[in-house]
Parts: structure tokens; C-alpha cells; sequence
């Protein structure tokens, strides 16, 4: 006991882990009530490092939780009645979290937005005009919103979990991208960005680190309405707004850049800034400061595409200078446009129809000559006296004409004779 508590003391960490864990409301009552007998029992150790990892191990807790504990920290768990259980990343806007809802159970992405950016009244109010919007949102291509508030200076908004990596990541950990995935994904993103443009939302801040790829390879497009919270002030200056969005410079179209007023056409000329990088590692108007950058999106054209990487096929590099033309009545009308645009780059044509050989009408068969009628002698029955003469008339059928020639001719001489005896008398 003597050596945990020395070595808690080095670490700066508690020399009693659950009133930690009781103070930071991760778990229910009950929950707790089981875990604080466990220790009493000693099923579960008292150290407060075997114990964080006795919970871990039993999904007591999360590896986040756990650490944050074994600091001595118990506050930021909970917000609301969602309880945090990692951090998934930060950004311009603020931090985002794995969460929990305590009596649903169901898994979020938890945003609270950064305190210099909530701390604003107007913010806050275009912030919960905003919600009411992107709140109906509802499509595959776009990361859903369920529950946004604020609670006492805590400004956030409950989003939909999405499993698997931002475009961003995915090119800094694999490198450029081929051109048939980057046509794809941008195609679905398109697809969400046409959705959130017919309910009147400009996205204001497409990047790469704002599209995720699922494990399905399906995009979905993030942080709808929230570059919105950077215009909630009037006063609010363009360098103030670059302070913010400091990583977004590279993307921005130009009548962003100039801060004139924007249409879904703006979000077309950052998803092709977003392709450009993705296929090349390179963003289109490199410099060496944001306001050099920002003056070439402005007053020049992009580095071309073709001097990055040579391989991107003809027919991507025309869909992508059209998404960012200068000029917004020279891109696509809508984002839907651009989506069937970029997805007839990579869709299978349809195998063709099997060639039909052209063919000689084949000859009608002559029909078989009929066999030879087979005679078949039938023989009546004759008297005993007459089969020697049918016998004859069959093996010589002039034998017996001659024979019966010869029988008339006598019979008329015959007759002849008696006739002439009978005259004479």
C-alpha cells in the first residue's frame, strides 16, 4: 500500500481511483455501485493503475477515460447526457469526441465548438439558426446531425459516428491518390453538397480533412453549416477569420477569398482545390505565407495539374478546371451537374452487344426421292385348271397373248365354219 501510494504521488496521480471515476459522472450509479463492491470484495485490485486497466479490460472503460483518470482528471467527461470516450481529432472550429448517450447507448461524434468562437453571442444565435437547417439535412453523402445546445458556456452539436479515416488522412498516410478514386469520392461528395445546397446551406470549408471515407468507401461530407459560425458577426475581420480557419486558405475560392458573398458554386471550386491535392500532395497555389496564397487565388490561375502528375487522364483534368474556373458562371451550374460529370469519368461502360455475323441463308433441303413402290404379287385363287395358264402370263406375259390371240382366232374361224355348214343346207 505504502509503495502504490508513492508511487501515485510521483506520477501525480490519484492514491484512490474511484472517487475520480465517481466525480466525473461516466458512469450510471449502479454502474458504479458494482465496480466500488468489486474493489470491496477484491475481485478488483485497489491500485489505481491495475485497476484502470482492470476496467479497460473489461470495457469498464475506455484506454481515454482511463488515462485522464490516472491524471487526476475528472472534469470534461460529460456533456449533457452524452459521456465522452475518446478524442477523435481538432480542428479551426474545436475538438471532436467519440461519445455515448447515457440512456440510449447509441455512438456519436460529439463537436464542441472552440470557446473564443461560442464566447460570441451573434455566433451562437446564427449557430442555432443554422442547426434548425442542417438538422433536416438527410442524405448518404453527408455526416447527419441529431441534437445541438449549449450548455453554459459549452457550445455543440451531435453528429452522426462515422468509422474510418477524412480524405485527408488517407493522403497523408498513403500518399496521392489514383485518379478513378479521386473522381469517385468526389462524386459522392458533390452528391451530398447538392442536397445541402437545395435546403440553402453553403459548406464554406470543403478540404480533404472534411470528407470521410466509411469502410464502405462511402463519403460523407462534414462540418455543414459550421464554417457559417465565422460569418455570425458583422465585425468579425477577415484576418480574424483566417485566424480561425487558418488551415482552410488553400481551398477557399476566390469570391471567398475576397469576401463577397457565396453560392453552392463556391463549394464547387474547393472540392476541385480538394481533388488537386489528392492526386497530387500538392495544394494548387503554393506560397509561402496565406496571404501570398490567397493573393494568387485571387489574380492568377493554379499550378496545372498536369505539371504535378502527369497521369491524370484528359477527360478528369477538363471536369476539374471547369470546378475551378475563375469566374463562377464558368464551373458547373449545380453540384449536381458536377457529380454526373465526375461519376461518367469512372462508370464501367456497358459491355457491348455481341457482334451478329452476318449469315448465308442456308439452301432448303431437297426432299429425298421417294423409294421405288414395292410391288407385292397378290394371287387370287384360281381354278386347278387355270393356274397353269396364270402361271405363264406371269412369267411371260406375250406368251399368253399370243395364246389368247390364237384362242379368238380360232373360236371366229369356228364359228365362221358352222355358220357357212348352216347356210349350205
Amino acid at each position: 500500500m505504502a509503495s502504490h501510494e508513492t508511487s501515485a504521488a510521483a506520477g501525480n496521480g490519484p492514491s484512490d481511483l474511484l472517487p475520480v471515476i465517481k466525480r466525473s459522472g461516466v458512469l450510471t450509479e449502479r454502474q458504479f455501485a458494482d465496480v466500488r463492491a468489486k474493489v470491496l470484495r477484491g475481485d478488483y485490485p485497489y491500485d489505481p493503475q491495475a485497476l484502470a486497466e482492470q476496467l479497460v479490460h473489461d470495457r469498464v472503460l475506455t484506454d481515454y477515460q482511463a488515462r485522464r483518470f490516472l491524471s487526476n482528471k475528472s472534469h470534461g467527461l460529460t456533456v449533457g447526457r452524452y459521456v465522452i470516450l475518446d478524442r477523435i481529432g481538432s480542428g479551426s472550429m474545436g475538438r471532436v469526441y467519440k461519445a455515448h448517450h447515457l440512456l440510449m447507448g447509441r455512438v456519436v461524434a460529439l463537436k464542441i465548438i472552440a470557446p473564443e468562437i461560442a464566447s460570441n453571442a451573434k455566433v451562437v444565435a446564427r449557430f442555432q439558426r443554422e442547426m434548425r437547417v442542417v438538422g433536416k439535412l438527410d442524405h448518404p453523402n453527408v455526416v447527419r446531425a441529431f441534437d445541438a445546445d449549449q450548455i453554459g458556456n459549452v457550445l455543440y452539436i451531435v453528429m452522426e459516428y462515422v468509422s474510418g479515416k477524412s480524405l485527408g488522412h488517407l493522403l497523408r498516410s498513403d500518399g496521392p491518390l489514383s485518379p478513378a478514386d479521386v473522381a469517385n469520392f468526389a462524386a459522392q461528395a458533390a452528391r451530398g453538397l447538392a442536397h445541402a445546397h437545395e435546403q440553402g446551406i453553403v459548406h464554406r470549408d470543403i478540404k480533404p480533412s472534411n470528407l470521410l471515407l466509411n469502410r464502405d468507401r462511402q463519403v460523407k461530407v462534414l462540418d455543414l453549416g459550421l464554417a457559417a459560425l465565422m460569418e455570425g458577426d458583422a465585425s468579425v475581420t477577415f484576418a480574424t477569420a483566417d485566424g480561425i480557419a487558418v488551415g482552410t486558405v488553400d481551398y477557399m475560392s476566390p469570391e471567398q477569398a475576397s469576401g463577397k458573398d457565396v453560392d453552392g458554386r463556391s463549394d464547387q471550386y474547393s472540392l476541385g482545390c480538394a481533388m488537386y491535392h489528392l492526386l497530387t500532395g500538392r495544394v494548387p497555389f503554393p506560397g509561402d505565407s496565406p496571404i501570398e496564397r490567397l493573393g494568387l487565388r485571387i489574380s492568377g490561375r493554379p499550378v496545372p495539374v498536369l505539371e504535378a502528375r502527369a497521369d491524370v487522364p484528359a477527360p478528369l483534368v477538363r471536369v476539374l478546371d471547369r470546378l475551378m474556373a475563375h469566374r463562377p458562371a464558368d464551373r458547373f451550374s449545380t453540384a449536381a451537374d458536377a457529380a454526373d460529370a465526375l461519376q461518367a469519368l469512372f462508370r464501367k461502360p456497358a459491355p457491348p452487344s455481341p457482334a451478329i455475323k452476318p449469315t448465308h441463308p442456308t439452301p432448303t433441303p431437297r426432299p429425298a426421292a421417294p423409294p421405288p413402290p414395292q410391288v407385292v404379287t397378290v394371287r387370287p385363287e384360281y381354278p386347278a385348271w387355270f393356274v397353269p395358264v396364270a402361271s405363264l402370263a406371269e412369267r411371260s406375259p406375250a406368251a399368253i397373248l399370243s395364246v389368247v390371240l390364237a384362242a379368238v382366232l380360232a373360236t371366229f374361224s369356228l364359228g365362221f365354219v358352222l355358220a357357212w355348214l348352216l347356210f349350205r343346207r
